[in-house]
C-alpha cells in the first residue's frame, strides 16, 4: 500500500476515534490518536523525503508566525501552563492542515478531505442517533462524553455539503449513491435538531440558498429525466418519512424548545451571555493590545471561551491574533477571485460557486464556534488552502501570489 493511501487511513483514524468511537463508548481508543497521528506524519514525512520538496502556502506561514510569537509572549499569559498545552495542541492541528494540503496537491484534487469530512460526519450521525437516551421522552446528545452539541451540529453543517460533493460523479450518480446522500443528509439535519445548533441549521439554509442562486440554471441544465425521477422518489418517500415519524417529535428536539417552545428564555438569556463575552473578549483586547490574555487564557479569566472564532484569538493575543485570522480573510478574497476568473470554463466555474457558498456558510458558523481549539475546521481549512493552489496552477499560476 502507497505512503499516501497510509497516511489517508490514518487521518480517518484520528477523526473517527473522536466522532464516532469516542460518542458509541464514552471513551476514547487507548492511545489510538497519538498513534493514528504518528502513522500519518511518518508516511507523509517520508514521502516528502522521497520527493526532497514540500510547499509552505502563505495561510501555513501565517499561522506558524502565530504560533511562534504566541510562544514568546507566554510569559505575559495569566497560566503559561495552560498557554503551553493549548499552543501545543494547536501545533499538532496544524500539522494535520500541512499533511492534508500536501495529500491534496500530491493527488492533485480535494476528494480526499471531503470525503474524510463526509465520512465523518456521518459516522458521528449514525453515533449520535443510536446514543440516544429515549426518542419519545428526551430528544436529545446523550454521549456519556464530553462532546459539544454545538460541535457536533457545525460538523452536520459541514457533512451536508460535504456529502452531497464527495461522492458520485458530477453529471451522473448512482441510484444508491443517490439515496445514501438523501438518507445521509436527513440524518444530519435530524442530529442538528437534536443538538439544538441553530447556527447549524441556518448555515444549511444560507449553502442551500446560495447554491441555488449562483448555480441554479446550472444544476436544471444537468438535470437529466432519469436524475429528476430519482429526486422526486427520494423527494416524496423522505417527505412521508419526515412527516410521518420525525415531525410529531419536533416538538421535543432541542432546536425546536430553544426556538420556539419552553426553552425560549433560557436561549434569549444565552444569547444575552454569548454577546457580553463578545463584548469582554473586545474590552480584553484593548486593556491589553499587544498580546492580550495569552493562547486561550480567556478560559483562565472567565471560566469560557468567548464561543467566537474572530473574538478569541484577538482577546487571548492581541494584536498578535491578527495573524490568526489573515489567512481566513485571504481565503475568501481568493475565492471570490477564483468565481471570476474561471468564467470561461463553466465545469469549474460551477465548482468554485459551490466552494465559494460553502466557506461563507463556514465563516458564519465561526462567529459561534472558535474554530482555533476545533478538528474539523482542519479539514476544511486544508481544503480551502489546496484547492485554491490546485486551481490556480491549472489557470497557469494565475492569482497565486494575490
Amino acid at each position: 500500500m502507497e505512503l499516501l493511501s497510509v497516511a489517508k487511513l490514518a487521518l480517518y483514524g484520528i477523526f473517527l476515534n473522536y466522532y464516532c468511537y469516542h460518542i458509541f463508548t464514552g471513551s476514547l481508543l487507548p492511545y489510538g490518536t497519538a498513534l493514528f497521528f504518528c502513522v500519518a506524519l511518518g508516511c507523509v514525512g517520508l514521502s516528502i523525503l522521497r520527493d526532497r520538496k514540500v510547499r509552505v502556502g502563505y495561510e501555513v506561514k501565517c499561522w506558524l508566525a502565530y504560533i511562534a510569537l504566541s510562544l514568546l509572549t507566554m510569559v505575559f499569559a495569566l497560566d503559561m501552563g495552560e498557554a503551553f498545552d493549548s499552543i501545543i495542541k494547536y501545533v499538532q492541528r496544524l500539522i494535520i492542515i500541512i499533511l492534508i494540503v500536501y495529500i491534496c496537491e500530491k493527488e492533485n484534487s480535494i476528494q480526499f478531505p471531503l470525503r474524510l469530512l463526509a465520512v465523518n460526519a456521518v459516522a458521528c450521525a449514525i453515533a449520535v442517533l443510536f446514543t440516544i437516551d429515549d426518542i419519545q421522552l428526551k430528544l436529545d446528545i446523550s454521549t456519556g462524553a464530553a462532546v459539544s452539541q454545538n460541535d457536533v451540529g457545525a460538523l452536520m453543517a459541514f457533512g451536508c455539503f460535504a456529502v452531497l460533493f464527495a461522492f458520485g460523479k458530477r453529471n451522473s450518480t448512482s441510484f444508491l449513491t443517490t439515496a445514501f446522500k438523501f438518507a445521509s443528509v436527513i440524518a444530519m439535519v435530524t442530529v442538528i435538531f437534536l443538538a439544538g445548533s441553530r447556527k447549524s441549521i441556518i448555515a444549511v439554509g444560507i449553502t442551500l440558498v446560495l447554491l441555488l442562486l449562483l448555480n441554479g440554471k446550472e444544476y436544471l441544465k444537468n438535470s437529466s429525466a432519469k436524475k429528476a425521477l430519482i429526486i422526486t422518489v427520494l423527494g416524496v418517500a423522505a417527505f412521508i418519512f419526515i412527516s410521518k415519524y420525525l415531525a410529531p417529535y419536533a416538538e421535543e428536539t432541542s432546536l425546536y424548545t430553544r426556538t420556539f417552545g419552553r426553552g425560549v428564555e433560557r436561549t434569549a438569556s444565552s444569547d444575552d451571555v454569548r454577546i457580553e463575552l463578545y463584548i469582554q473578549a473586545f474590552r480584553e483586547f484593548m486593556r491589553h493590545p499587544l498580546v492580550g490574555l495569552g493562547f486561550n487564557n480567556y478560559v483562565v479569566e472567565y471560566g469560557t471561551y468567548t464561543h467566537s472564532t474572530y473574538a478569541e484569538p484577538l482577546a487571548c493575543s492581541g494584536v498578535i491574533g491578527l495573524l490568526y485570522l489573515a489567512p481566513y480573510v485571504r481565503i475568501l478574497k481568493k475565492q471570490i477571485r477564483l468565481v471570476r476568473l474561471t468564467r470561461e470554463d463553466r465545469m469549474e466555474n460551477k465548482k468554485q460557486k459551490e466552494l465559494f457558498a460553502f466557506y461563507i456558510a463556514f465563516l458564519f458558523i465561526g462567529i459561534g464556534i472558535p474554530f482555533i481549539y476545533k478538528d474539523d475546521p482542519c479539514i476544511i481549512l486544508a481544503m480551502f488552502i489546496a484547492s485554491q493552489h490546485i486551481t490556480c496552477q491549472r489557470l497557469g499560476g494565475r492569482n497565486e501570489n494575490a
